[in-house]
Formats: C-alpha cells, structure tokens, sequence
C-alpha cells in the first residue's frame, strides 16, 4: 500500500473547495472530504487508478464534485500536488 503524501498546495486547494460548498449548504464540505479520503485510501492501494495527464502526473476524478486530482507515484508514496475544479481551463490553472 502506497502512502499518500498530500502537498500543501494541494491541501490549500482542498480546503479552498470545503469552503466554497459550506457556503452553499452546511455538511456538503464534509461530504466532500470524506469522499476525499476514501478516494486516497484507493489511490493508496492501487496508485496506477488514475489517467495518465502528463508525463509523470496521474489524475483521478471525482465527479460527483467536478474535482480532479492530480498525483505523481513515486517509489512507495502518492505525492498529492493539486485538487482542481474539473471546468478550470489550462489558461487559468497555475500548476498545469
């Protein structure tokens, strides 16, 4: 099982999104982090789930929120590095 190693960027991005949706309604940010980390405790044990996006960085989609995260496998770790609104174009992400 990989571990996974969530960047604090990418956590930035997470916590960025959790506020967003609690705006919206109270209890969807929740939602939205479990659903986070169950996807990482998958990642952890299969970390090849995800699309190949670029060279070297895998994404996983989670739909249900329009979310992607993006991840490198290296060795035994899932390097976690951004977690994007899936409508961002390239223009205006600043990673990829």
């Amino acid at each position: 099982m990989n571990e996974n190693v969530v960047l604090s960027g990418a956590e930035q991005d997470l916590f960025s999104h959790y506020c967003d949706l609690e705006l919206r309604a109270e209890g969807r940010g929740d939602r939205m982090n479990a659903d986070f980390l169950a996807t990482l405790d998958l990642l952890g044990l299969n970390p090849r789930m995800g699309s190949q996006h670029l060279k070297s960085i895998r994404k996983w989609s989670l739909l249900d929120w329009n979310l992607g995260i993006h991840y490198a496998v290296e060795g035994s770790r899932n390097m976690i590095l951004a977690v994007q609104h899936l409508r961002q174009t390239r223009k205006r992400s600043a990673l990829f």
